[in-house]
């Protein structure tokens, strides 16, 4: 098992650690040992967006703003979905509300066999909660599972379906 990760609590055992301190390095670390793996499980969430980088220091201006300008950081999951050949890509949609339809057109557009649907907005559940409560559907659009408990409950029932491989 080979665990790319950002800071994190949680370290399985017995696996290769990379550790990745920002999107870019995560991207590195994913394409460096992408075709060892079978199964790609893409849990993180990674920022959206990064600082556009600027040459040079930056003054410091007497009337106290700054504008950052943001662009966009590579897309790991879907450049995964689109390298995958007979990989098994699952991926994550951490949408705020009921948005099973968006986690849907994110399978979809990135080529994945799962996608682990959660609604954030939910209490006790999802982010600074050791509890979620998950939707786990198919590339043929079937729910394949649906509940909460413990996180690590959780992740337990997404590398059994892993591993069953039933992608419709």
């Amino acid at each position: 098992m080979i665990f790319v990760t950002g800071e994190s609590a949680f370290i399985p055992e017995g696996a290769l650690v990379v550790k990745a301190v920002s999107a870019g390095d995560m991207m590195d670390a994913v394409k460096k040992y992408f075709e060892k793996a079978d199964i790609i499980i893409g849990a993180a969430a990674v920022g959206d967006f990064t600082v556009k980088k600027r040459g040079g220091k930056i003054k410091r201006i007497a009337s106290g703003g700054l504008d950052l300008k943001l662009e966009p950081t590579g897309d790991i999951i879907a450049w995964a979905g689109s390298h995958k050949g007979k990989k098994m890509v699952i991926g994550f949609a951490a949408e705020a509300g009921d948005l099973k339809h968006e986690a849907r057109r994110k399978l979809r557009s990135k080529n994945l066999d799962f996608i682990v649907f959660n609604d954030v907005t939910k209490k006790g559940a999802g982010f600074n909660s050791d509890n979620n409560e998950i939707t786990v559907i198919s590339a043929g659009g079937k729910v394949v599972y649906e509940g909460g408990g413990a996180k690590k409950e959780l992740a337990e029932v997404i590398i059994d379906i892993a591993e069953g491989g039933t992608k419709n």
